[in-house]
This record gives structure tokens, C-alpha cells and sequence, in this order.
């Protein structure tokens, strides 16, 4: 009788249930890269159930504690020999790789996991060296987020791999594996053509269902606004072709001369995807480029007016709204989404300052939320990365090449144009409702 006890009965079924510890980043965007070709199963299942990108990352241990990545660098764990013959195999192993990629992606270049959130998945984890490779190969192409998810992993070879990932999932952690094959029912060798067909498969994300037009026809819209708040007035530019399919209502708080072509570039992007857009200055009598930090409270009420009167006095109450922000607004906007009533559809915040909506807010937050920071920025990295941390919604981290803080680089707005626009057609599009109408607050 074996003294092991089967924990899988396949990579499929172990798939299934690393899906349901990964369920938080359903929908968010998250690419999902799976080791060949034991972990090809497990990672397709993965990808498909959190309605993700599926590509693979190569890598391949040649040795114990070696392994090659994708571009021939080899890579060592600390319980590696250094005295070890991997060297002279390292040839023949970089070859068989090149090989593998050849057959099964001959015919498009892999994904990019440059500022994505990216998980990396395997069958199981003996010594760590070939997650050790993909691991570090792929932290230096930029990802915004990096997630190691397993099945099952000795916990000497989770040890090797720990520094390198933002995240660790892993299902089970035995003392001790001496072979994979003891913990799965099922542990066939995984053919290169079965590769070749889980890699090829379409992806099974949802299609957005189709734009809900309005039933009575609404005409294209452009109307300068003043919203009263206490002793001052808000400006407000609401625009919209006929009959859109959502509001996006775009803040920032002071600084509106700096911010007013990007902010009209973006709102023209998201008006040509079908959504009608309100760009407002929180703060109009403030010449700074953002209200100081003891404004936020201020800022979400003074948000909150705006969305009341973008329900009662607009054709559009009844379509899903979102939030897209910049600055100390990001704070206001992240605060509001999380106790506001009724909440929005989706929010987006680009370099924003989410960490001074407060830990409390963070974690409230249930509308799915998209974060956008600069790469060349490492403190705003830091900011986003512990604000991700604390968030349970469904969110996005992306990051822009971009120096400092700024996005005044026109392929740097071309990005976000296109990551902001897509985040709120895949969350407000499926939300719409055919119909608009005047209506007093829900």
C-alpha cells in the first residue's frame, strides 16, 4: 500500500479547485502562463474559469536546481550545485525548448506581460527550479503583479521560488515530494499535440452581449453644466452620441488648464465606444494640481452632487455609470464607489492617490476597479501595489511606460485611452439597460 495519498484525480480537476482559490481576479484582465507541458492542463483550466488570457512561458530544468528560460539564460536555485554538469548540457536542453515553442505557437509571438497582472501556473513544484526560471524571466518584462499558483508544492521547493512572486497560491504543501505522480490518480505525460490544442483553443471569455440602444431616440448631447454645491458651483461638460450605453463621469480636482487635453482626449475615446461623458473639476477655484490630502471627505461629497445630478437632471439615469479619476480624486471617487448608494458600475483611476481613500474604503470597494500608474514612477508603484493588496473587488494593476507621474506622452495616452475604454465596455456594456429617462435619486 502506497504511502502517499492521492490528493488529485486529475490536472484538470486540480485546475478546477486552483480556479476557485484565484476567483478574486475573475474578470479583472489577469493573464494566466502555464509551464509546458504538465502545467498546460492545469493552466487552461485556470484561464478559463477566470475568464483570462492563456499563453505559456518556457522553461526547463536541465539539472537539479537548473533551469533554462525562453532566451537560453540559465538560471539556479540556492540549493544548486554550482559544480554541477549543467553547463554542458545547457546546448542540447536550449534547443529542445526552441523546439517546443516552435511547435506549439508557430504561427503568433507570446503574450506580453508588460504591466498586466500575471499568473504562472504549473502541475506541482518538486525543487522549484523550472517556476525559479519562468519566475525570474519573467520579472524582468515589467509585469505589474506577479502570482506563482500550484496544486501542490514540497515546501523546500515553494522556499526557492518565494522572493520572486508577489503571490503565492498553492492548494497543498507536503513536507516531502518525491515524484508528482504520487499525488494525482491520473499522471499521463502530456503530449506536445495536447499542448497544441489547449494553447489553440478560442478563448472562453464571455462576449460582451451587444449594445443596449435606447428604446425612444436620444440625440447626441453637448451641455455645459454648473451644479451648486454649498456656496460654490462645479463645472461640469456633459457630452454624448445618441443613445449611449453607459456614463462615464471623468474628476479630477484642480489643475484643469494641465489636464484639459488629456482629459478631452480620453472623454473623445470613450464617446467613440458608445459612452456619454461628464468631465467635472472637483476643486475649479483651486489652482493646484490636486486638492491637499485633508480634502478627500469634501471631495466625495461634492462627487456625490454631481452624481445626483447627473440621475435627476440628465436623460441618462437609468445607464450604468463609472468613475474615471486622476489625483487626490482617485481618493474621493475610491471612497464614494465603496459607500456610496447606489454604487457605480466600474472605476478606473489613472496615477491616482487611492492609497488616501483609507484601508477601510479599500477593502469596501466592490465595483470593478482598474489602477493605472506610471512605470517610471517607483513610488507610485509602491502606492498601488499595497493598495491592490487590500482590495477584494475585482481590479486591475497596469502599468504605463511613462517617466515621473505624468501621462503627456501621446502613446502613454493612446494606452490608457484603449485599457480605460475596454475596462468599462467589458463592466458598464453588460450592465446597460434599454432605456433612459428623467428620474429622481434611486
Amino acid at each position: 500500500m502506497s504511502r502517499y495519498q492521492t490528493r488529485f484525480l486529475t490536472r484538470e480537476l486540480a485546475g478546477s479547485e486552483l480556479a476557485s482559490a484565484l476567483r478574486a481576479y475573475r474578470g479583472t484582465g489577469v493573464l494566466v502562463l502555464a509551464i509546458p507541458r504538465g502545467g498546460v492542463p492545469v493552466g487552461r483550466v485556470v484561464a478559463d474559469a477566470l475568464c483570462a488570457d492563456f499563453d505559456l512561458v518556457m522553461a526547463r530544468k536541465i539539472d537539479a536546481g537548473v533551469a533554462l528560460d525562453d532566451t537560453g539564460k540559465t538560471w539556479r536555485t540556492n540549493g544548486a550545485d554550482a559544480n554541477s554538469g549543467a553547463g554542458s548540457l545547457r546546448g542540447i536542453h536550449f534547443d529542445q525548448l526552441c523546439r517546443q515553442r516552435a511547435v506549439y505557437t508557430p504561427v503568433r509571438k507570446p503574450a506580453d506581460p508588460c504591466g498586466r497582472v500575471v499568473i504562472v501556473v504549473d502541475d506541482g513544484l518538486v525543487s522549484g527550479a523550472s517556476m525559479h526560471a519562468a519566475l525570474a524571466s519573467l520579472r524582468k518584462r515589467g509585469p505589474a503583479r506577479l502570482i506563482c499558483a500550484l496544486p501542490i508544492a514540497s515546501k523546500a521547493g515553494l522556499d526557492q521560488v518565494r522572493a520572486l512572486a508577489d503571490e503565492i497560491v498553492c492548494l497543498d504543501t507536503p513536507d516531502h515530494i518525491d515524484s508528482l505522480a504520487h499525488f494525482y490518480h491520473e499522471f499521463q505525460l502530456v503530449s506536445d499535440d495536447r499542448v497544441r490544442q489547449l494553447t489553440g483553443m478560442a478563448s472562453t471569455r464571455s462576449p460582451l452581449r451587444p449594445r443596449a440602444s435606447a428604446v425612444a431616440g436620444v440625440p447626441s448631447l453637448a451641455k455645459a453644466m454648473r451644479i451648486p454645491y454649498r456656496t460654490t458651483c462645479l463645472r461640469a461638460m456633459l457630452e454624448s452620441a445618441p443613445n449611449p450605453i453607459g456614463v462615464v463621469v471623468m474628476v479630477h480636482a484642480g489643475g484643469a488648464q494641465r489636464r484639459a487635453a488629456r482629459s478631452h482626449y480620453l472623454a473623445r475615446k470613450l464617446r467613440g465606444k458608445g459612452f456619454a461623458t461628464m468631465l467635472v473639476d472637483l476643486q475649479p477655484d483651486s489652482r493646484a494640481d490636486d486638492a491637499p490630502d485633508a480634502d478627500v471627505d469634501d471631495l466625495a461629497r461634492r462627487l456625490d452632487q454631481v452624481l445626483s445630478v447627473l440621475r435627476a437632471g440628465t436623460p441618462f439615469a437609468k445607464l450604468p455609470v463609472g468613475l474615471l479619476s486622476a489625483g487626490t480624486a482617485a481618493a474621493a471617487a475610491v471612497r464614494l464607489a465603496a459607500d456610496g448608494a447606489p454604487q457605480p458600475g466600474a472605476v478606473a483611476c489613472v496615477a491616482g492617490r487611492i492609497d488616501l481613500a483609507g484601508s477601510a474604503a479599500l477593502q469596501r470597494l466592490e465595483a470593478p476597479t482598474l489602477l493605472i500608474c506610471a512605470s517610471g514612477n517607483p513610488e507610485s508603484i509602491r502606492i498601488h501595489h499595497l493598495a491592490f493588496e487590500q482590495m477584494h473587488c475585482p481590479r486591475q494593476l497596469r502599468l504605463v511606460r511613462a517617466s515621473g507621474c505624468g501621462f503627456d506622452d501621446r502613446k502613454a495616452l493612446e494606452e490608457i485611452a484603449t485599457l480605460t475604454a475596454n475596462w468599462f465596455e467589458q463592466h458598464l456594456a453588460q450592465a446597460s439597460r434599454p432605456c433612459l429617462s428623467y428620474s429622481g435619486r434611486q
